[in-house]
């Protein structure tokens, strides 16, 4: 070995025992800043935890400043991968996703008790057998317990319910409401709140009214009955309606008192109860024999629309506004199930008669 050699080897060793000696110098000094961080968090007052800094790792380097490995190069990589993984340190209010959350046996045991107290309430406000109030559910605002609460309450007030509809099919003995002196005979749903009637009551006030829906009690049960319909002597007998359609004050010079009133043809009238067999009204003067009969401008007038000129059937306006609507919300429905439905309301007001779906339609 030649003497330039030994000295550049000379010099080699020299350099490594220097850098050894910066190497433990500093480690040194890192091992007393631990310390002394650690003697200041014992003499300071409790806090918050800090995050965790992270360590300095120092590297060993050759005297060309290249990194000195300590193991060999298939493993290096696979240390790095898990030292980066180990270093990266969580937020410090970031939750711990793989723990897992354990509820005290009594919080769980409370909780059942309480959910088992509220499924046997039926009325949910009585008091505890302990004289004081039950307090609010603890997982009051669950979806499902809600639903079950409810259902329950529902089921245990239905048959009150059911019973309470029953009792009132019940014919019993009433007193007229409006004369308030002779029995009732007619019950009508759309005079609410009063809608028992005597038979002069009845014909009072529903040859006004006549497109309501009353009901005879003399059979010992509620019978639907169509508006030319009444009871005389407790017996039921036929009359004639006429359609509600505004008429003219007076139709010549003559006094107003010497109008009269009388049927005209009958007319098939269509609403959104079914249909009705009424009777056109006419005006006739009895000082100058003037007559008065209603054109197609009239029922136009009062919310009518014709099927024909001739006016044989016709329509109030606003079931053709309702069959729209619902053609707008179920585009499915045909005009064929509107009218059986229809159909199905004429009999169950007492009524007969079926309505033309061509007529229908075309006046739509």
């Amino acid at each position: 070995m030649s003497d330039s050699e030994i000295q550049e080897n000379l010099m080699v060793l020299d350099n490594l025992v220097d850098h050894q000696e910066l190497k433990d110098e500093l480690q040194s000094l890192d091992d007393f800043l631990g310390e002394l961080q650690e003697e200041e968090e014992a003499a300071a007052p409790a806090k918050m935890p800090e995050p965790r800094q992270p360590r300095v790792h120092w590297r060993k380097r050759d005297v060309h400043g290249n990194i000195v490995y300590a193991r060999p190069r298939s493993s290096r990589h696979q240390s790095k991968k898990a030292d980066h993984i180990q270093n990266i340190d969580p937020p410090f209010n970031a939750p711990d996703t793989n723990c897992e959350v354990a509820f005290a046996p009594e919080t769980v045991e409370c909780f059942l008790q309480d959910l088992q107290h509220s499924l046997s309430d039926s009325s949910g406000d009585e008091a505890s057998p302990l004289g004081t109030p039950r307090d609010p559910l603890l997982a009051s605002s669950n979806w499902s317990i809600r639903q079950s609460l409810f259902s329950e309450r529902w089921r245990a007030e239905r048959p009150r319910l059911v019973n309470t509809a029953a009792a009132k099919e019940s014919v019993a003995t009433h007193i007229c409401q409006q004369c308030r002196s002779s029995p009732a005979v007619i019950r009508c749903c759309d005079c609410r709140p009063r809608p028992f009637f005597c038979a002069e009551c009845d014909i009072s006030m529903h040859t006004r009214h006549v497109l309501h829906n009353r009901d005879a009690m003399t059979a010992g049960f509620f019978q639907p009955l169509p508006p030319t319909t009444v009871v005389v002597d407790k017996s039921l007998s036929q009359c004639v309606r006429l359609v509600p359609v505004e008429m003219p004050e007076k139709i010549c010079g003559c006094s107003p008192e010497s109008l009269r009133v009388s049927p005209g043809k009958t007319v098939a009238v269509v609403t959104m109860n079914g249909r009705y067999d009424l009777s056109m009204p006419e005006l006739f003067c009895e000082a100058c024999q003037a007559t008065w009969t209603a054109v197609v401008a009239d029922l136009n007038g009062s919310d009518y629309w014709p099927a024909t000129l001739q006016f044989a059937t016709m329509y109030a306006t606003d079931i053709f506004f309702s069959f729209e609507e619902m053609k707008m919300v179920a585009p499915g429905l045909s005009c064929q199930a509107f009218l059986r439905m229809l159909d199905q309301r004429t009999v169950r007001f007492g009524r007969t008669g079926k309505i033309s779906a061509d007529s229908f339609q075309k006046s739509f």
